[in-house]
């Protein structure tokens, strides 16, 4: 068995599931369409039976039989033609009676769009004149086009059932779809470790805020905070004990920042703080908060985070060219701070433009 085939074993159980459901309730109102046709032709016991046999008792063979392929959405596939085929053999039972052979068609072709888009829209016309021809050379040729009252009235919940039955299952497919997205966008934009923001969103969420302040002339403040020392967690304890050291401080910066503060893993040990409107004095005195805070956690036995920080400040200024030099200056005030000793604050200065 190759490694394609083995992957994609098991695929598309769901999708057979969803169109078993629709297939009992199409196929159940289509088996009153087309008898309410037989009984005014007064139709043989043959094509009673088989009319029977697919309007109530195909769909659960149809399932199973998908079911048992190694991948179940090719089955499915096969099963949608098969169904599209009847559709052309039942058009030349009913003699072309016009309501309920275009209502069928139609139908069954919504489903293989639905399904499979125009590729297979187009496979099931073909199919169609299979059955189309296979009617004619075991049923003859008739042609009654009329539709009787009756017959109009048999139709009606056909009409009006399976299109809602299959726009809501379409709905619920695109609302599946579109939450899969939402947490595909999600997971692209934060850590995998810490659940912050990684560092291409947070750098495109400092742009932005950069961009603002420019534009409104109000300030803004940057933290870059670093882990003291993290590098004897790894040694002594390993990485997944690191790795738990870097979720507690993550869970320790969302508690003492606001919401509306983006928080991000710049890299390694190392994480960036947005403080949107907060001056160089609001952003210091936060951060010194947070150096006590950490110092006080870390020295507790049994501390979920061991590690003392030091933190780099800086604050948006009319000298930066762009956010990448605001960066840089709250990264040499980190610097500052581990060259002072670590396990403190230091701010960089704002330069005034004259």
């Amino acid at each position: 068995m190759s490694a394609a085939s083995k992957a994609n074993a098991g695929k598309g159980k769901r999708f057979v599931e969803r169109v078993y459901r629709l297939r009992i309730a199409g196929l159940g109102l289509g088996f009153f369409c087309v008898a309410s046709v037989f009984a005014q032709q007064e139709r043989g016991f043959l094509l009673w039976g088989l009319l029977v046999f697919h309007g109530f008792l195909w769909p659960h063979v149809a399932r199973r039989a998908a079911l048992a392929c190694h991948v179940p959405y090719r089955g499915e596939r096969v099963n949608l033609m098969i169904d599209a085929a009847c559709g052309g053999f039942w058009v030349v039972a009913m003699r072309f009676n016009v309501l309920p052979c275009v209502l069928i068609l139609v139908m069954l072709s919504m489903d293989n769009i639905a399904a499979g888009g125009l590729r297979l829209f187009a496979r099931g016309v073909l199919a169609h004149l299979v059955g189309f021809v296979v009617g004619l050379l075991t049923l003859g040729f008739a042609f009654e086009p009329f539709s009787s009252l009756p017959t109009v009235l048999a139709c009606l919940p056909f009409l009006v059932v399976y299109p809602l039955a299959l726009g809501w299952a379409t709905y619920r497919i695109s609302q599946q779809l579109a939450e899969q997205t939402r947490t595909l966008e999600r997971l692209s934009r934060t850590d995998g470790l810490t659940g912050l923001l990684n560092r291409r969103s947070w750098e495109s969420v400092l742009a932005a805020e950069f961009a603002l302040c420019r534009e409104r002339r109000y300030a803004s403040s940057l933290l870059l905070v670093d882990l003291d020392h993290f590098k004897r967690v790894n040694d002594t304890h390993g990485h997944p004990a690191g790795d738990a050291v870097l979720q507690a401080f993550a869970g320790m910066l969302r508690e003492h920042f606001r919401e509306t503060d983006p928080i991000g893993r710049y890299g390694g040990e190392e994480f960036g703080v947005v403080l949107p409107g907060a001056t160089l004095t609001e952003a210091r005195a936060a951060a010194e908060q947070l150096v006590a805070t950490v110092r006080i956690q870390a020295a507790q036995d049994g501390a979920a985070c061991p590690c003392t920080i030091s933190v780099g400040v800086a604050q948006c200024g009319p000298d930066m060219r762009d956010h990448i030099a605001w960066l840089q200056k709250a990264d040499a005030s980190l610097y500052g701070a581990k060259l002072g000793g670590r396990d403190r604050v230091v701010v960089g200065e704002v330069i005034e433009q004259a």
